[in-house]
């Protein structure tokens, strides 16, 4: 088996102020379960101090079940969700809001993967005479792909979706690279927007795992340790969990291991660049698409375990992250 560089975030070791904050607390009194301890409690708070209103928020184990469990709240049993073709929810996610929630996917096909009114209203347009319910707008940032939506697109999209009578979930699995990216902060590019519900990713930011599903509508609020409980996303021994995030959250640690990877990635293009190799999407994150031949496909995938994102095109993907090196970009770098 390859090496696991630049396949994903999910390859990568817990970042080590994380690590060493779980063990610290091992020793510690157990002052709560389920989400009551104070190190959870602090990491909600320090949220909260980045939104002028109430959040309600609640942790999960990972991206799909904070996805699920976002949606859980957010729609009826009878509902539709309009989301990009390549979503994460739609694709990779083995089918798991039809089989929780009993909800259909629409999906609206998109190149780099980023919604637009024009889109939505297609889809729309193309399935009225059918019985469908569209209620809750599901977008990515950054997309699948890497590309992000400036603050403005975000904002457009939610005012349209919100003239629709729809609501909008953004799934943040990388939320902190598009923060980073972006140089802004949660309350531009979430609640100024209008953004309704999303989840903070904390797996791909640094963290053993979690993740927190946030709703910024009371009504999305209500019943959260309930639904936790019944989607078998509790955790007893929640400070493990807990004090994750509160880790990442404090001087911005997800903010910096993010921004960190956004560099690498960035660096890793322009190398790529001077081998004649163009990105396929702009690297506005910390991923680059690029398009091989087979047989730099062959010479990349005799040290490194990386498949085909779109075998048709021959294009390839290469995930920076927080263990990502410059000179780990020179050793693939070789290879070309």
């Amino acid at each position: 088996m390859g090496s696991k560089d630049f396949n994903g975030e999910v390859w990568t070791n817990t970042h080590p102020k994380v690590l060493e904050a779980i063990a610290s607390i091992n020793e510690e009194l157990v002052d709560g379960k389920v989400g009551n301890d104070r190190f959870t409690q602090n990491a909600y708070r320090l949220l909260q101090e980045q939104f002028e209103g109430k959040i309600y928020a609640m942790m999960t184990f990972n991206g799909t079940a904070a996805n699920i469990l976002a949606l859980k709240s957010m729609l009826h049993s009878w509902s539709a969700v309009i989301c990009a073709g390549c979503t994460h929810l739609n694709v990779y996610e083995c089918g798991a809001l039809e089989y929780m929630l009993g909800n259909k996917v629409l999906t609206a096909e998109s190149r780099d993967g980023k919604l637009t009114p024009a889109l939505v209203e297609e889809l729309l347009e193309r399935t009225k005479n059918y019985k469908y319910n569209p209620e809750v707008l599901v977008i990515t940032q950054p997309t699948e792909l890497g590309v992000l939506y400036t603050c403005e697109e975000l904002k457009t999209l939610c005012d349209y979706a919100h003239g629709k009578g729809m609501y909008v979930y953004l799934d943040g699995a990388r939320l902190a690279h598009a923060v980073a990216a972006l140089n802004t902060d949660l309350h531009t590019m979430i609640e100024a927007t209008g953004i309704d519900a999303f989840s903070f990713g904390g797996t791909k930011a640094g963290a053993m795992f979690g993740e927190i599903v946030v709703f910024l509508r009371e009504e999305f609020g209500k019943n959260l340790a309930y639904s936790q409980k019944q989607s078998l996303q509790h955790m007893d021994k929640s400070k493990f969990l807990g004090v994750q995030m509160e880790c990442l959250l404090k001087e911005d640690l997800w903010l910096k291991t993010a921004g960190h990877a956004n560099a690498m990635a960035k660096l890793l293009a322009e190398n790529l660049a001077e081998k004649g190799i163009a990105p396929y999407f702009p690297v506005d994150t910390n991923m680059v698409f690029c398009t091989l031949t087979p047989e730099q496909f062959a010479k990349v995938t005799s040290v490194y375990d990386l498949h085909y994102w779109e075998e048709s095109e021959g294009l390839v993907r290469f995930a920076a992250t927080h263990e990502t090196t410059p000179e780990k970009i020179e050793t693939l770098i070789s290879l070309f």
